[in-house]
């Protein structure tokens, strides 16, 4: 029993110590799995994506993926989650147009959206998302947590998503057809030749003096002789506003002087138009002179009458006595109505004749007011119109480094360039083989060439257009319809070079894009129309599903 006894003590002593081993290794273990872990994670974690010139974003609805492109190809991808069948995902060429760190859905009970990159103003965006591994989501593009995160710092507004069904790859492209810029130029030469620039200018805003914006496409080329160069086109450009902005200021004046002409002008016809009308008095009452004249006149010749009727009955020398002094007062009244008659009628007559005058007066005060009015109406409606001409190329020059998109609709036969969202030009534009579709591409403006006299672009096609053709069948209980697709051997294929040799644009329209064109922009032809999606606050939008 004692020897059993000192042997549990043995027991338990080594498993004291053990113990006591182990809570130390425990806690060596505790202290140093923090720190490892740290270092693990520091030599694991990926360094946050860089990119060079502008990005394009590519996503895949069938891959479930999203690629990011730079100049010089890819930079970063990650797998997404897109919309359900009922919620699909729209497949098109879009661009960001609003980026939020928090941002919380209005369409569905306020669910958060982090990291939210919007494409589209009806509600379809980029933003953080669970991922289950398939389509999930009502039609937005659901991204990793971390992903999104450096995406949301990598990219900016306006930079071009592209969603496609199958994935697609931009490539390094290049073709004669392809828009190009106008060269650098020297900036030195521009600075030594400023005063024949000044000049061209000058011609330019007096040309443009009371030309709206809307009637003034004829006038927005550059002016005969000036080298085409966009050192020579910024210089051109910044010294046609200061020239429009003297020109305003030269048109001030004559507006006001027209105001205070026009305003004399409008105080002498009320001052001629008073002067006759202080005529009138005089008028009535020589007029009634006049009439009462007149009247008199003709009371005396009834006198005379019944006078004379009178006269010839009379027997006594003393009633003929007094009938010649009557009939002497009879000529004597007779004599003062005529003379007053006479009288009034000289005044009527000198009357008149200043009466002439003065309406004559009237009518040269009238014509010069009407004069003045029209020159004052003109000057103030070409003032306002070059004020808003000169608002517009203020405008123009602030956007002048951005840059472009450039639709080339076979729908519609269009072309639609917008820049900072706003539309600056449309034109006609015509497609060779009309009954052939082009498909979808897009062609990205992503660098200048080494000499900065040409473009680097990128090509993708986002999506190839099918053509089907319906027809209709008996199979005996019921009539049932095929779509078998239409297609003709001798038709161009539906690649970026061919879709570019289709198309026919005018010269002139070439010219006016190349003082536009820039990298970062952007050029898409398609069998599509212009996106209802295509609004204020939005590039160019086509969709193709």
């Amino acid at each position: 029993m004692i020897k059993l006894l000192n042997d549990f003590r043995g027991l338990a002593a080594t498993s004291a110590k053990f113990a006591v081993s182990a809570l130390a290794c425990f806690a060596i273990v505790a202290g140093t799995v923090p720190a490892d872990a740290a270092k693990r994670r520091t030599k694991t974690s990926a360094p946050a994506p860089t990119a060079e010139g502008p990005l394009t974003l590519m996503v895949s609805l069938q891959r479930q993926r999203v690629v990011v492109y730079d100049k010089n190809g890819q930079v970063t991808s990650a797998p997404i989650s897109s919309g359900t069948k009922s919620h699909r995902t729209p497949t098109g060429v879009f661009s960001i147009l609003q980026k939020r760190r928090r941002h919380y859905s209005n369409l569905y009970g306020g669910a958060p959206m982090p990291n939210m990159q919007r494409i589209t103003w009806s509600g379809v965006a980029l933003h953080a998302g669970h991922l289950p591994g398939y389509p999930a989501s009502h039609g937005c593009i659901r991204l990793p947590h971390s992903f999104s995160n450096s995406l949301f710092g990598l990219t900016s507004v306006g930079n071009r998503v592209i969603v496609t069904n199958a994935e697609a790859v931009p490539q390094s492209f290049a073709h004669a057809k392809l828009l190009r810029p106008l060269p650098p130029g020297d900036p030195a030469a521009v600075t030594d030749d400023k005063s024949k620039t000044e000049g061209k200018a000058s011609g330019a805003a007096n040309l443009l003096l009371g030309v709206s914006p809307a009637h003034a496409s004829e006038h927005e080329g550059l002016p005969d002789g000036l080298e085409r160069t966009r050192a020579a086109v910024e210089a051109y450009r910044e010294r046609e506003i200061a020239m429009l902005e003297a020109a305003i200021a030269k048109a001030e004046t004559e507006h006001n002087d027209l105001a205070g002409e026009l305003k004399v002008a409008n105080e002498d016809l009320q001052e001629t138009i008073k002067a006759e009308n202080l005529l009138q008095p005089e008028a009535g009452r020589i007029t009634k002179r006049l009439s009462d004249a007149e009247d008199g006149m003709a009371a005396s010749k009834r006198k005379f009458r019944d006078f004379i009727l009178r006269a010839a009955t009379l027997q006594s020398p003393v009633e003929r006595s007094e009938a010649h002094y009557e009939e002497q007062a009879l000529e004597a009244e007779a004599l003062g109505h005529m003379n007053e008659f006479d009288l009034a009628r000289a005044d009527l007559e000198a009357l008149d004749k200043i009466r002439a005058e003065r309406r004559e007066a009237v009518v040269a005060a009238t014509a010069r007011r009407d004069t003045l009015k029209s020159r004052y109406v003109t000057a103030q409606s070409a003032l306002l119109n070059t004020r808003e001409r000169l608002d517009s190329a203020k405008k123009a020059f602030e956007r002048r480094k951005l840059p472009i998109t450039v639709l080339l609709s076979k729908h519609s036969n269009k072309m639609y360039v917008r820049q900072g969202y706003d539309p600056v030009l449309e034109a006609d534009i015509s497609f060779a083989d009309p009954q052939a579709p082009v498909g979808t591409h897009v062609y990205h403006a992503v660098d200048y060439s080494a000499d900065g006299k040409d473009l680097r672009w990128q090509a993708v096609t986002a999506a190839r257009k099918n053509l089907n053709v319906t027809k209709a069948r008996n199979t005996g209980k019921s009539r049932q319809t095929d779509s078998t697709p239409a297609f003709d051997p001798a038709w161009p294929a539906q690649t970026p070079g061919n879709a570019l040799d289709r198309v026919n644009m005018p010269d002139d329209v070439r010219d006016r894009l190349a003082e536009l064109l820039k990298p970062g922009s952007a050029i898409i032809v398609t069998d599509e129309r212009k996106s209802y999606e295509t609004g204020k606050y939005t590039d160019l939008i086509v969709l193709t599903n």
